[in-house]
């Protein structure tokens, strides 16, 4: 049965590097959830870091670290890319930052837990606020792609989905930006180390495939 448009055959050695690469994202997963993670929350909970409850919003998001391998696939699994995943998803978190205190202010929230008259109301607030953050993402791609690309859009989403809960918040601002400063750190660190695992084990073996298959040439040519 030959290929067709939707089903193809991969090789061998397309199946041995795709397997490889899928244990080690398991090992990731299960480690990260079952057991790192869980340890980091008890650690800064002890701390006064988080709140008593580490399965909330407050415990250290994994999330960030995760979509670093997702957009590496999108990008056709090219080590040379890693840098638009970087510099794109860091400028995505700190679009949410300032997101949210462009908003704030905009807003009046300062004032209003004050007791003073508030000045926006959030859709009226966030309008221009994202129109300025989009425009920049979006035509400045045709001038900086490393930066202005599908991995900024993809943090700018991500971090901002849990934004809304932070408005009527007195602290909200300091509790926000700790949120997506935790955000930063799991994508930085634990994607790096995600990532750096998936192209190291990509690059190995298809040096090894690459030498099997020199050897067998040359033994064959040696016939």
């Amino acid at each position: 049965m030959g290929e067709s448009k939707f089903l193809k055959k991969p090789d061998s050695g397309t199946v041995l590097v795709t397997g490889a690469i899928f244990i080690w994202v398991f090992i990731v997963n299960v480690a990260t959830v079952s057991f790192i993670f869980p340890a980091i929350d008890a650690v800064l909970t002890a701390g006064g870091k988080f709140f008593p409850n580490t399965y909330n919003a407050w415990s250290t998001p994994t999330w960030p670290m995760f979509f670093v391998t997702i957009l590496y696939f999108i990008m056709g699994n090219d080590p040379k890319r890693s840098l638009e995943i970087f510099l794109g998803g860091t400028f995505g978190l700190l679009s949410c930052l300032f997101l949210f205190w462009a908003t704030w202010q905009l807003m009046g929230q300062s004032a209003v837990f004050r007791g003073e008259p508030g000045l926006l109301s959030f859709p009226i607030a966030f309008i221009p606020v994202i129109f300025v953050i989009l425009g920049v993402i979006i035509l400045g791609g045709a001038w900086l792609p490393v930066i202005f690309n599908n991995a900024a859009f993809t943090y700018l989403i991500a971090g901002s989905i849990s934004l809304g809960k932070f408005f009527y918040t007195p602290n909200g601002v300091e509790l926000y930006f700790r949120e997506i400063g935790n955000n930063f750190l799991v994508f930085l660190i634990g994607g790096g180390i995600f990532l750096l695992g998936c192209i190291y084990i990509q690059k190995a073996l298809i040096a090894w495939l690459t030498a099997k298959a020199i050897k067998a040439a040359a033994a064959a040519q040696g016939k």
